[in-house]
C-alpha cells in the first residue's frame, strides 16, 4: 500500500511538471474534433 502511495505521488508531480504540455495538446485535439464537427454540419 505504502509503495502505491509513492507511486500516486510520483504520478502526481509528473503530471504537475507536464500539465502544461498535456493542455496544450488536449486544446490542440480539441480544436482538431470541434473543425470535424463543424464540417460535417
Amino acid at each position: 500500500m505504502r509503495h502505491m502511495q509513492n507511486g500516486y505521488r510520483g504520478l502526481s508531480v509528473f503530471m504537475g511538471l507536464n500539465i502544461d504540455r498535456l493542455l496544450s495538446a488536449f486544446a490542440i485535439v480539441f480544436a482538431m474534433l470541434l473543425a470535424a464537427w463543424i464540417q460535417s454540419l
